[in-house]
């Protein structure tokens, strides 16, 4: 069954999408019907559930049924996303709550995904990043710089090209060598159930800035 969050994802996923494919940005959207910029923003991003009427007015302003933004995915059975339109999250770590991943979601919105992939940058560095542990498995290949990835008590120097796969169960961070972020694909995998694995810590205003030009 799918749970609330589920749901407020996939009806802001479909409520920017129409609008985006309507020509509107953010602003004339919130305009014409009258929501605050704050709040649309928060729908579109899947952090908060429009009420009915509001998704009404929602509806007839983008001229479609209201049952469209509660329909299954299942149906389609396949996502495609954009460069620059993508939502790009945080993760924090260690005892000051910095900034250790930035990640940039790139299947956000498939029904019932069992492997959850993102381009993720590694900004933390020695003592900014702590272990953590997770469901599943995760996989790893790196794209940019290097990364120190460290698996129970073994550390590994990842460059471009190298990869890795190991359990969830594990302990494990990575963190950048060298001045600039690494970049890297992650692909968390659950078999059998939903992902959700990322841990994201902050989703505010973390967005490409292709994105931003865009609303």
């Amino acid at each position: 069954m799918e749970d609330k969050n589920d749901l407020a994802r996939r009806i802001g996923f479909r409520v920017k999408d129409l609008r985006k494919e309507s020509g509107l940005t953010q602003k004339r959207l919130a305009d014409a019907t009258g929501l605050s910029p704050g709040l649309l923003s928060r729908i579109e991003n899947g952090l908060a559930m429009p009420s009915i009427p509001t998704l009404q007015v929602i509806s007839n302003t983008l001229k479609t049924e209201i049952g469209y933004f509660f329909k299954d995915n299942g149906e389609k059975g396949y996502i495609v996303t954009n460069p620059g339109e993508r939502r790009v999250v945080v993760s924090k770590s260690g005892p000051h709550g910095k900034i250790a991943y930035k990640l940039e979601l790139l299947a956000e919105g498939m029904r019932n995904p069992f492997m959850e992939p993102a381009i993720v940058m590694h900004v933390g560095n020695e003592g900014e990043v702590e272990t953590r542990t997770h469901d599943g498995q995760e996989f790893m290949y790196v794209l940019e710089g290097g990364i120190k990835l460290t698996l129970g008590s073994n550390d590994f120097i990842l460059k471009k090209g190298n990869a890795a796969y190991w359990n969830g169960n594990v302990p494990h961070r990575g963190i950048r060598l060298g001045r600039n972020p690494a970049k890297a694909l992650h692909v968390h995998l659950i078999p059998g159930r939903w992902t959700g694995t990322f841990q994201y810590d902050d989703f505010s205003g973390m967005q490409s800035e292709s994105k931003r030009k865009k609303q």
